[in-house]
């Protein structure tokens, strides 16, 4: 029997929406659920559908309002994709210093690993997880010896969770793709934000009880860390670039057919355009009601990507030891505790 409860549900549920859900399943369902309430809707409305239509206003002047928004959507979505790309697009001095800054970067790593760093983002974040276990590690061998009870339980404390986490992130990464939102999930997960702090003020706590050798291994893994933020909001950029780009995709691919049902429907549809009923409703209300939600979806499928990119933009709006999201923080409560 699962242990969860509603809220674990609701929150799964609403987690699956916003971030790992396939896009197009999201604007699909969105949608579909626009369908079901307007033929809900129609099948309760007192006034037949086929009279609205026969008045020539309401249906008329919705088809004529989505034509017109479709052909502004469109242009926008082009001009959007245009701006997007150009920033792919540079002189070669803007683009030397583009490559100078990622290769410099890259050997800042591999000064810590020895060796060459892995050119695919998730190996390559998958590196910041096992630096980040071993100089953990590094840090309780360094303590290990060290005097003060105290010193040793909170760097064991500290460098436990620490190293768990990173491996569980590590793990996940092994089987990530960049293309997909498996490695930005996957790295939204490892809170280095907090694992700054937290090294940090266990240092300060303590720095009296340690020597040169402990406060260097605690240098070590902080250098490992801040390294952590520039790396995350690289590979970020690049993602938010490349969903930009499907979303121009998506929307040119949903908005063609959309624009076509809307032109058909302001043309041709009238009163006797469909006739008879299915289920006690007329078929009219489901005709109008799907070409309705065809004419939608181009919105849909932006709403769809925007609520993605714009929690990932929340859950990452600071950069270094600044926690804006609640996190496991009984560390320091322990270390009030010992004051």
């Amino acid at each position: 029997m699962s242990d969860s409860g509603p809220d674990d549900d609701d929150g799964r549920l609403r987690s699956w929406l916003l971030l790992t859900a396939n896009r197009a399943v999201v604007a699909a369902l969105l949608t579909g659920g626009l369908f079901v309430v307007l033929v809900a809707v129609g099948a309760v409305n007192t006034i037949p559908l086929r009279t609205l239509i026969r008045q020539g206003t309401h249906v008329e002047r919705l088809f004529q309002s989505f034509v017109m928004s479709l052909v502004t959507g469109i242009t926008l979505v082009v001009t959007l994709n245009q701006l997007v790309l150009s920033r792919e697009l540079g002189p070669l001095g803007e683009q030397r210093d583009r490559m100078a800054g990622a290769v410099d970067f890259r050997q800042d790593i591999e000064s810590f690993t020895g060796s060459v760093a892995p050119a695919d983002p998730a190996s390559f974040m998958r590196t910041f997880m096992q630096l980040s276990e071993d100089r953990a590690s590094s840090l309780e061998a360094a303590v290990a010896d060290n005097e003060d009870d105290a010193v040793r339980e909170s760097v064991t404390d500290l460098t436990e969770r620490m190293g768990e986490h990173a491996a569980t992130i590590g793990d996940r990464l092994s089987d990530a793709d960049f293309g997909d939102f498996d490695v930005i999930g996957t790295v939204l997960n490892y809170d280095y934000s907090w694992n700054i702090y937290a090294t940090r003020r266990v240092r300060s706590a303590y720095a009296d009880s340690l020597d040169e050798t402990e406060h260097e291994a605690f240098e070590e893994l902080l250098d490992v860390l801040f390294l952590f933020g520039p790396a995350r909001e690289h590979f970020k950029t690049l993602y938010f670039r490349r969903e930009l780009v499907d979303l121009s995709r998506d929307i040119l691919y949903t908005g063609v057919p959309a624009l076509a049902v809307s032109i058909a429907g302001l043309l041709y549809l009238n009163p006797n355009s469909v006739i008879g009923s299915t289920l006690g409703i007329e078929n009219v209300v489901f005709v109008v009601s799907a070409a309705a939600a065809v004419a939608s979806a181009p919105f849909f499928v932006l709403v769809a990507y925007i609520v993605r990119l714009g929690t990932i933009a929340q859950r990452t709006l600071a950069i270094g030891p600044f926690v804006l999201r609640d996190s496991q923080r009984s560390l320091d409560l322990e270390m009030e505790d010992d004051r």
